[in-house]
C-alpha cells in the first residue's frame, strides 16, 4: 500500500481513515488508530506557530507542527 516502497516515511496524505486493527497499512502492519479533528482553533494555533499536542490512546504523545516555510 505504500506509494513508494523504497522510501520510509511515518507521514502520508490519505483519502480517508483506514482500518489499522491487525491489517496491512500503508506503514505495514499496524494495531490500532486514532482519528483527532482538527478544529479551526487548532489550524490557528499550529499557523500562529504553535504546536498541538495529541494523546494516542493514552499511552504515546504526538506533536503536530506546520513545517518550514508554511
Amino acid at each position: 500500500m505504500n506509494p513508494n516502497p523504497d522510501k520510509h516515511t511515518n507521514m502520508l496524505i490519505v483519502d480517508k481513515p483506514f482500518d489499522a486493527d491487525g491489517n496491512e497499512t500503508p506503514f505495514g502492519p499496524r494495531w490500532g488508530g486514532e482519528r483527532f479533528p482538527l478544529t479551526p482553533e487548532h489550524l490557528a494555533a499550529l499557523q500562529a506557530g504553535k504546536t498541538v499536542a495529541l494523546d494516542v490512546m493514552s499511552e504515546y504523545v504526538v506533536f503536530l507542527k506546520l513545517g518550514d516555510g508554511v
